[in-house]
């Protein structure tokens, strides 16, 4: 206790205290605010300014400074000589954003450090806990001080500019007063030092285990990478590694170096450590273990290229990887309005995202413009169906083009004009890409983008899945959400979170939260139609037309998401049957090599079935169950796998696929949007029953008629009209799946585009492969890239539309019934006045 008071009445120790809270409050100030670019620097003179102030208070006072708490003083400058390092390090950076266990153990070891000035009121458990941190802490300030060492020259030539360059010099005045610290405090108890060195061996013995299970990792990583290589394979050796290797932490972490964490620079072309440009939209960190482990061990041998592609494939960063035109390091997602419309008797929905984007870009002066990049995810037979941008506090819609001429307006504009576009594009596996620009620094821009989507028929119910986006950080921002039914639902379930307004309309504030569902009660397909342009849309339920298939070989799609059981069951299920799985060439399974197989095949990361293996086709089954992880298409052009394949798919052979799982990976996704596959889903048990009955379903996709597997749902196409009873809709979704249904695997193998699908997309006003939606910013730019509206089409879709689009002929009925009611109302007032 009177230590403690002793303290309190210090009035430098207090100074000191205050100097550091100070200087805190300006070192978090940027987590709390958005700080101006020429404010940041001032940030820095203030922490800096609380260094200087409580230095010269110290040596103005040493004299009067017993021996014994000098070290005290000290330390206190050293920790505020460390908060001005880091805020030095926002302006003239050293290295990058910290990892998070790294900036928590660097605030424990200096609160451990100030902690020691009452160390001789402490319990001796205490004081020994304090001495196997300070162990810890001097393990990683003698790696910052090793990571410094080629900056010691410059800051110790620079030290005359007010000392800012003696800020390189902190970490090394941290070991060496460490030392000094325990040395003081091991005078009363000489064990300290056993704490102090058990942490300190703790410390160094975790990272050289660290290192070990980073090289094994390492070494597997190589050793997959270069055996593929010695065979000949049709797949691209990265796919191996991608398949084969595991799974977990360090797999990841070492995936992601050059690209998200820094790395020695063996080359020594710049500095002793360097930091590569980030190919991935993630923040770049330096994490001290990963930077010890990669000096240690050796770089992985794998290009940036090929490490983006196997994290693709692995981890589903398609979204991170994609090409940008300007970067979005400064954007944020501040808020999102959502409002979905049902229509349970139809079966769909149609949800409409506004979404703010801000640019906290502190250097506003400089006007640096950036681009903001979306991907939204949507469900299976999903489209999009509008796109608004606001320009000058002004709603721009979209036009619907083709896919060739809105890229080529955006990347013009974006690339050499930076004035305002907005597109959005089809990608591969359900999913869209969306792209605004410019956001400028301490600016927001808002888009909107509307969705049309079936809804999942689920045991009796109907369940609606939110789209949800990857772009940029979302995790502050906030979401009004309004529901509206089209008609009246008796049961559904929903968030606790939303709130009743009427006996159809709901809604919910809060912050954004991108994974919620709900269920509503089906109440079944009730007169849903639509007409347009002479035809009607309607809803039937899809009744699986089952065909007789003589089923003569099974191939099983084996990885890790199968289970040894349903291995076995399905071998069990074709006992009179052959059975083969592929492992680098087709294997038939038998009772010798089954469990070999079984444990090769199973430690695959996902499945990546070669189509042109399997024989006869039409009596053959694919059996898959499938992780949501995989290369798309697109990752495997070029190589000798997807030749072989487009030639496999010239017949216009339809594969028979069954599904055990709850979601096709993007590969098997991809063909089953072009039409590749007669597919079907379920249990073991159904499969028993195709199987001793030699039974499939046989889809009926023409012209007139599309399958909605997911909905259990088929829409009709119907030449005249009739009084609409659904949304527009529906013809939207006929259009779009239709288009698929027809682009087909011609899409794949670069057959020439049918002309009238691009007519049918504009006329539906649907982005699909070979249609895309743009905002330009004048009417200039749009007849400058030669984009005009389309004179017959539904337009853009909207919240507000009830769906039902009037045909001329009933436009004509309206207006004649308009002139007749408006040329009674002028008689009968003519009448009146006489």
């Amino acid at each position: 206790m009177y230590l403690l008071k002793a303290r309190l009445r210090d009035s430098l120790y207090q100074s000191g205290l205050v100097c550091l809270a100070i200087s805190l409050f300006f070192f978090c100030l940027p987590f709390f605010t958005t700080i101006k670019g020429d404010h940041q620097f001032g940030l820095f003179i203030a922490s800096f300014a609380m260094t200087l102030i409580y230095f010269f208070m110290v040596l103005f006072q040493r004299k009067r400074l017993e021996d014994e708490n000098r070290i005290h003083y000290t330390f206190l400058f050293l920790i505020l000589f460390l908060v001005s390092a880091f805020s030095l390090n926002r302006e003239m950076a050293v290295f990058e954003d910290s990892a998070g266990w790294f900036s928590a153990l660097l605030v424990t070891s200096c609160v451990n450090y100030a902690a020691f000035a009452y160390a001789d009121v402490l319990p001796k458990w205490t004081v020994h806990l304090m001495s196997f941190i300070s162990g810890v802490s001097w393990a990683i300030f003698a790696y910052l001080s090793i990571y410094l060492l080629p900056i010691y020259a410059l800051g110790a030539v620079g030290f005359f500019l007010l000392g800012v360059s003696l800020h390189a010099f902190v970490p090394l005045l941290f070991t060496i007063y460490s030392l000094r610290l325990v040395s003081k405090t091991a005078q009363s108890e000489r064990k300290y030092w056993w704490s102090f060195l058990s942490g300190l061996t703790m410390a160094v013995a975790f990272v050289i285990g660290f290192a070990m299970m980073w090289n094994d990792t390492k070494k597997e990583i190589n050793n997959v990478w270069y055996d593929s290589m010695k065979k000949e394979n049709d797949l691209p050796e990265w796919v191996h590694v991608a398949q084969k290797v595991p799974d977990n932490f360090f797999t990841r972490k070492l995936l992601r170096t050059d690209l998200v964490y820094s790395v020695p620079d063996f080359t020594r072309e710049n500095s002793f450590w360097n930091i590569l440009g980030n190919s991935l939209d993630e923040t770049k960190k330096h994490d001290p273990l990963v930077m010890t482990a990669e000096f240690l061990t050796g770089k992985l041998h794998l290009t940036g290229n090929i490490k983006i592609k196997i994290l693709k494939s692995m981890y589903e960063l398609k979204h991170e990887a994609q090409d940008r035109l300007w970067s979005g390091d400064h954007l944020l997602t501040s808020n999102v309005n959502t409002e979905v419309r049902f229509w349970p008797d139809c079966n769909m929905t149609y949800t409409e995202k506004t979404v703010t984007v801000s640019n906290n870009d502190p250097e506003v002066r400089w006007k640096s413009p950036e681009e903001a990049l979306y991907t939204f995810y949507m469900p299976e037979g999903a489209v999009v169906t509008s796109l608004s941008l606001w320009i000058n506090g002004n709603e721009e819609k979209a036009i619907l083009t083709t896919k060739e001429k809105a890229d080529s307006a955006y990347k013009t504009i974006v690339g050499k004009e930076r004035r305002d576009p907005s597109v959005v594009h089809w990608q591969e596996g359900n999913s869209v890409s969306v792209r605004v620009f410019p956001v400028l620094p301490g600016e927001s821009r808002k888009f909107k983008i509307g969705i049309t989507a079936p809804l999942e028929r689920v045991k009796g119910k109907l369940r609606y899945e939110n789209i949800y986006f990857k772009g940029p950080e979302w995790n502050d921002a906030s979401e009004n959400i309004l529901i509206d039914f089209e008609q009246p639902v008796n049961e559904f379930q929903m968030p606790a979170s939303f709130t009743s307004m009427s006996r159809q309309l709901y809604k919910r504030q809060g912050k954004y939260e991108p994974r919620w569902n709900m269920l509503i009660n089906d109440p079944g397909l009730v007169n849903c139609s639509f007409s347009f342009d002479e035809h009607t849309y309607s809803l039937l339920p899809y009744r699986r037309k089952l065909a007789t298939v003589d089923f003569q070989k099974i191939y099983l799609d084996v990885n890790k998401a199968w289970s040894k059981s349903e291995f076995n069951q399905v071998i069990g299920l074709a006992t009179d049957k052959k059975v083969y799985v592929y492992d680098s060439v087709i294997k038939e399974l038998n009772e010798e090599n089954k469990d070999e197989l079984w444990e090769k095949l199973h430690g695959k990361q996902f499945g990546l079935f070669p189509l042109f293996e399997i024989k006869e086709a039409g009596q053959s089954l694919l059996v898959t169950k499938n992780t949501t992880v995989s290369p798309s298409l697109d990752d495997l052009e070029g190589s000798v796998f997807m030749e072989k394949t487009k030639s496999f798919l010239q017949d216009d052979k339809r594969i028979n696929l069954y599904d055990l799982g709850t979601d096709l990976s993007p590969y098997l996704r991809s063909f089953k949007e072009l039409r590749v596959f007669q597919y079907d889903k379920g249990d073991m048990s159904q499969l028993q029953g195709l199987l001793q009955h030699n039974y499939f379903p046989e889809d009926s996709e023409n012209d007139n008629e599309v399958i909605i597997h997911r909905s259990d749902m088929v829409i009709h196409k119907t030449g005249g009209t009739s009084p609409p009873s659904g949304p527009d809709h529906l013809m939207r979704l006929f259009s779009y799946n239709h288009i698929m249904q027809k682009l087909g695997r011609g899409q794949l193998l670069s057959r020439a585009l049918d002309d009238s699908l691009v007519e049918e997309a504009r006329k539906a006003y649907v982005v699909t492969p070979v249609s895309s939606l743009v905002v330009l910013e004048t009417q200039m730019d749009y007849d400058r890239f030669d984009i005009h509206d389309a004179n017959t089409s539904l337009g853009n879709a909207s919240i507000q539309s009830k769906g039902a689009v009037p045909e001329p002929h009933e436009w004509a009925i309206i207006i004649v019934t308009f002139l007749l009611m408006t040329y009674l109302v002028i008689k009968n007032k003519l009448r009146f006045t006489k």
